[in-house]
This record gives C-alpha cells, sequence and structure tokens, in this order.
C-alpha cells in the first residue's frame, strides 16, 4: 500500500510546474470519474524451483508503467510515466519493488509444500508395436509434468541409447503436459534397459524405471500368493475331516469349550502362514 501511494503520489500530485504532469492532463478520466491507479500482479509456480511473476500499472484505462522480470526493474510505457520522481527516488522505489517480488516468491515457495503446489511427473513403460522379428519396441510414457522443458532417455547403466526416439509434448487436459520416449532392441537386449526422466520439479532426483523390473517381482508375488492359497485350502479340508465329533446328550458347556479351542487353532495357523507369507515379501523387496 505504501508504494502504491507513492507512485500514485508521483503520477498525480506534482510538486514542479514539469512538462510532464502537463501531457499527463490530456489522458485524465472525465471530470465526473474518479480517477484510479491501479498496479496488478501476476505470479506463476510451476514447482519449487520455479516462478515467474508480471506487474503492471494502470491509471484508469491506459497502462502507464510494467515490471521487466529479468532485469528487475520498471518499466515505463509513456514518456510522461516518469511523474515528478526524481532519479534516485525512482531508484529507493525500484528497490523495494525488487525486495517485494523476490520476498513474495521465496514465502509461497516456502508454503508450497501444505498446499501441495507442485506438479512432480510420473512415468510407465509399455512394449509397442514389434518394429520386425525378434524385435521389441520399449515405450517410456511421462505425463504430468510442468513446465514444459524434459528430459527423457533410455539408459543401460549409465551409458544413454542414442536410438531413444522422442515424439511429441502433448498438453493434458488439466494444462500439464505428456511425452514418450521409444527404443526398439532385439528382443535379447532389453534386460538392463532403464527410462530416465529429468525435470525441474524433481531437480536432483531423477525418475528412473527399469525395464522388466517390475513385471518379475509381480509374478513372484502372485506365485507365493496362490501357493499359500492352496496350502490353506488343503490344511482347512484335512483340519475339518479331523474335528472332533461330539456324541449325542454331551454337556452343551463342554462341546463350545471344544469348538472354541479348535476355532482358536486354526486361526493360530493362518495367523502363522500369514506371517510368514509376510516375511518372504519383505524378503524380495
Amino acid at each position: 500500500m505504501l508504494l502504491l501511494f507513492l507512485l500514485f503520489e508521483g503520477l498525480c500530485c506534482p510538486r514542479e510546474n514539469t512538462a510532464a504532469p502537463q501531457a499527463l492532463q490530456s489522458y485524465r478520466p472525465a471530470a465526473e470519474d474518479p480517477l484510479s491507479f491501479r498496479m496488478l500482479q501476476i505470479s506463476s509456480f510451476a514447482n519449487h524451483s520455479w516462478a515467474h511473476s508480471e506487474g503492471s500499472g494502470w491509471l484508469g484505462d491506459l497502462q502507464t508503467h510494467g515490471w521487466d522480470t529479468v532485469t528487475g526493474t520498471i518499466r515505463f510505457l509513456k514518456p510522461w510515466s516518469h511523474g515528478n520522481f526524481s532519479k534516485q527516488e525512482l531508484k529507493n522505489l525500484q528497490s523495494l519493488f525488487q525486495l517485494y517480488f523476490n520476498g513474495f516468491v521465496r514465502i509461497v515457495q516456502a508454503s508450497a509444500g501444505p498446499f501441495q503446489l507442485e506438479l512432480k511427473p510420473e512415468a510407465w513403460l509399455s512394449r509397442g508395436p514389434s518394429p520386425g522379428p525378434g524385435r521389441l519396441q520399449l515405450v517410456c510414457h511421462v505425463s504430468g509434468f510442468y513446465p514444459k522443458p524434459v528430459w527423457v532417455m533410455w539408459m543401460r547403466g549409465e551409458q544413454e541409447q542414442r536410438g531413444t526416439q522422442r515424439g511429441d509434448i502433448l498438453p493434458n487436459a488439466d494444462e500439464t503436459w505428456y511425452l514418450r520416449a521409444t527404443l526398439d532392441v532385439a528382443a535379447g537386449e532389453a534386460a538392463g534397459l532403464s527410462c530416465r526422466v529429468k525435470h525441474s520439479s524433481i531437480e536432483g532426483h531423477d525418475l528412473i524405471i527399469h525395464w522388466g523390473g517390475y513385471s518379475i517381482f509381480l509374478i513372484l508375488i502372485c506365485l507365493i500368493v496362490i501357493v499359500n492359497l492352496v496350502i490353506l485350502v488343503v490344511v482347512h479340508s484335512r483340519l475339518k475331516k479331523q474335528s472332533p465329533v461330539f456324541p449325542m446328550g454331551a454337556n452343551t458347556q463342554d462341546t463350545n469349550n471344544s469348538r472354541h479351542h479348535f476355532c482358536l487353532a486354526q486361526v493360530s495357523w493362518i495367523k502363522n502362514r500369514f506371517l510368514k507369507w509376510k516375511t518372504r515379501l519383505n524378503q524380495l523387496s
């Protein structure tokens, strides 16, 4: 508010009889309309390391000032936009604006985490149409990233695969971007390949997905689950056959107690099997 008051005072309340205030008179609204000076700010935050701010000053419907984000200086769009400020006053005012814009960006970026303002990309792999007998087309999909610049490459260890083909960067419905990168290889050479993604939103933490790594892991999990389910069914059927047969006229309380202990034994056995299965999964991961 102080910056707005100072700039408005300099533009509309001349202290000296200079040509600039006289030129300003021709742009004044009609006498019955109030004179207003507005300052607008638009700040864009793509992630924790990228931000862009724009500023403008308006006298009524006429834009008189802008803000150069590259040099951090005020742009005077009209010959009389300097008002009656001295060079030193303009320099001080410009420094205040620089301090404000820098501080505003830091505060918003520091608060981005709780508000989940970051767009981090997601990536997944698939197999494309076969390029020929005995060959595979590996496809790396990258989606949900912003801003637009992104680096995607198929890798073998730390060696870039120069045969990587990047498609066009396409827009998503939520105004983020999508890209796919393909690599044609012989079927026996796919093992050991990975897709690496570099983006400003995950700076210092490249996204790496290994071809075939997750499929083998899922197969092992499925096999373990199937084997344990079969064991559960077999053991349950055996326990059911071995369940005690209570004669007619037996004490009801004794019968209930026996059934209760039998059920507890079944639950304990299932629990132990589940713990062993969980331990195996932890060892595989």
